[in-house]
């Protein structure tokens, strides 16, 4: 049991990685090219890769702790 929810956790932390590295690599694309989406989206995306990330850790966390 306490297996399957690190296994859980670890495919959490790796999708929330996937995204950030596509979110970089959007950035890196982005910084090439004329700017039309303005800062207030880029602002925006940010905001929910940090707390989609900060979710994946602290899932993760619990279950290093043994909360669930």
């Amino acid at each position: 049991m306490a297996n399957e929810r690190l296994i859980l956790a670890i495919g959490q932390l790796e999708r929330a990685l996937t995204r950030l590295e596509t979110a970089q690599a959007q950035l890196s694309e982005a910084a090439t090219a004329p700017s039309d989406a303005g800062d207030s989206d880029i602002a925006e995306r940010h905001a929910r890769l940090k707390n989609a990330a900060a979710e994946a850790l602290a899932g993760m966390d619990a279950i290093l702790a043994g909360k669930r």
